[in-house]
């Protein structure tokens, strides 16, 4: 049967391909042992990362070959396979190595054909051999008649640097990686929470833009409504506080403390309809893409930070 060893770990313009989206490209080296040609079909990889600090092993997905592979008797073969991410999946990588060298473990299951001697033979446990009749002059070296199997089997991917499952990128590797994603000028901000709230408004505002930080990871629009709920239930809880004006808008003057006329007071209301004009699907229209990741987090956290420093303000008032 094949064995795998992990050879490195790089994204698709390492190797001269054009790829649009966030992908790993793992490199491996399929090992044949027998004395048959193995002609592979298929590979796939369920790929978990985690880190040194957590027991806990993240799914990040299945990962697929993009070429047939043909190897010799007792001979290796370097392949590729390649896993597809998300934001997400980035995200949960960074927040699992907790600064250190990220961590993967990638199990493989294999699909080749090989023409196999007739005599009987017992397959390995993890390997499933399917007959499939003769076999062809052209697929199989040997003179002696031999059977066609398609043959199936799970193969863990080892690194032979560590002799390990446990696959380990070096850090300059992996940042070197994540600038090639896109992902090179990177700054953590801390949003401030609000806090002792006690108007269901104000809560619900919350819930709606915790859920739209979640929605970022999966659909932008919708993401962009529960920014727009958000800023409702903003409305609404300055309402219950009297702090709306006669035309039903925020009264950022009263909120502040300032001249309606000052220009923190227009600054602020300015602010407040750019982000319900930003919160409306329509306005992306006619753009190559429709909403972009970028516009989901300056709207979101923007939200965060007006919300906790209305609320400081209304205490004060």
């Amino acid at each position: 049967m094949l064995t795998a060893e992990f050879v490195g770990l790089g994204v698709p313009r390492d190797y001269g391909e054009n790829y649009e989206g966030l992908r790993l490209v793992f490199e491996i080296k399929l090992n044949n042992p027998t004395q048959y040609m193995a002609y592979v079909l298929g590979i796939d990889g369920s790929i978990f990362t985690g880190g040194r600090q957590s027991p806990r092993m993240y799914y990040l997905g299945q990962a697929r070959s993009l070429m047939l592979v043909q190897i010799p008797p007792t001979k290796s073969v370097t392949t590729r396979i390649y896993l597809d991410l998300r934001h997400d999946n980035l995200e949960s990588i960074e927040k699992l190595r907790a600064g250190e060298n990220p961590r993967f473990t990638i199990n493989l299951s294999t699909q080749f054909i090989a023409c196999v001697p007739q005599q009987s033979f017992i397959p390995p446990p993890n390997c499933q051999y399917i007959p499939m009749g003769s076999c062809a002059q052209t697929l199989s070296l040997a003179t002696q008649p031999q059977q066609l199997y398609l043959i199936r089997c799970y193969i863990p991917l080892m690194d032979p640097r560590s002799n390990s499952l446990i696959i380990k990128i070096d850090h300059d590797t992996w940042l070197d990686i994540l600038s090639k994603l896109g992902f090179k000028h990177v700054r953590v901000i801390e949003v401030p929470a609000a806090t002792d709230i006690a108007n269901e408004h104000a809560k619900a505002a919350i819930e709606h833009l915790d859920r739209a930080w979640v929605l970022i990871s999966a659909n932008y629009e919708e993401a962009l409504n529960a920014a727009r709920k958000a800023l409702e239930e903003l409305k609404s809880y300055a309402k219950d506080l009297g702090f709306l004006n006669e035309k039903g808008e925020i009264d950022f003057a009263k909120v502040y403390g300032t001249d309606p006329k000052s220009s923190l007071a227009e600054a602020l209301n300015d602010i407040f309809r750019g982000l319900w004009a930003l919160t409306n699907v329509g306005s992306h229209a006619g753009r190559s893409r429709l909403i972009k990741r970028a516009d989901v987090e300056f709207v979101t956290t923007t939200i965060y930070m007006l919300m906790k420093s209305i609320q400081e303000n209304m205490k004060i008032q």
